[in-house]
């Protein structure tokens, strides 16, 4: 990816690319939001060190990039330990508010899913305008709140993400939407906010398209 003006990237080559890693949000809930975190560490690993105004310190990076080392090569016992100790430490770092994040992802990973909504709930309560990883916390907090069978919560979390128009993942936002509210009974609704999605221009991903497709099929019933 090409940089721009203060570590900010190019919307349409950010969300190609999340757009290939996110592609199993819908039909493979429980591995989404770990086969995401590779590539969001990759990113979130640039964007920190080339972030201003935000408070820093050095063993708060230190950690941040142990934890990340540690997650690259799947010893996710150890890096949760560094980040809860970076996260109650240097909580009001940037690393210590991404901290946040990763523990809601490593949390989801392991079935802790009230765990993990309140990790992301906490991350985004810290991180108001984070281009890059509000989208996905709130993605992964409906996630782990359709883990709890909580269908309601996790539609309030795929809404505002459905109405961030400038959200990466605004698309799978809107996918998964209209997906619970079907399945909480409102296949009104549900119907007209899918075939919204497959009408809409430009079009969405191949994949959204279908699932979309099918969602409105099986609503038809």
């Amino acid at each position: 990816m090409r940089q721009i003006k203060r570590g900010h990237y190019k919307e349409d080559e950010f969300q190609s690319t999340m757009e290939k890693v996110m592609k199993y949000i819908v039909r493979h809930r429980e591995k989404s939001i770990f086969i995401g975190v590779v590539f969001v560490a990759a990113v979130v690993l640039v964007i920190f060190f080339i972030s201003r105004g935000e408070q820093t310190h050095p063993q708060a990076d230190l950690l941040h990039t142990q934890a990340l080392g540690l997650m690259s090569t799947g010893r996710i016992q150890e890096a949760e330990g560094v980040l809860t100790e970076l996260t109650q430490q240097y909580g009001n770092t940037r690393a210590g508010k991404i901290g946040l994040y990763y523990l809601g992802v490593l949390t989801y990973h392991t079935g802790r899913f009230d765990e993990s909504i309140d990790f992301f709930d906490r991350f985004l309560a810290a991180e108001k305008n984070d281009y890059l990883l509000r989208p996905s916390a709130l993605m992964g907090a409906g996630n782990a709140a359709e883990g709890t069978k909580d269908y309601e919560l996790a539609a309030k979390y795929y809404e505002k993400l459905m109405r961030d128009k400038d959200a990466p993942l605004q698309v799978y936002g809107t996918l998964a939407y209209g997906r619970v509210i079907g399945l909480l009974g409102d296949t009104e609704k549900a119907r007209k906010i899918l075939q919204g999605l497959v009408d809409s221009e430009p079009p969405p991903p191949n994949d959204v398209a279908a699932d979309a497709r099918f969602y409105l099929g099986y609503f038809n019933k």
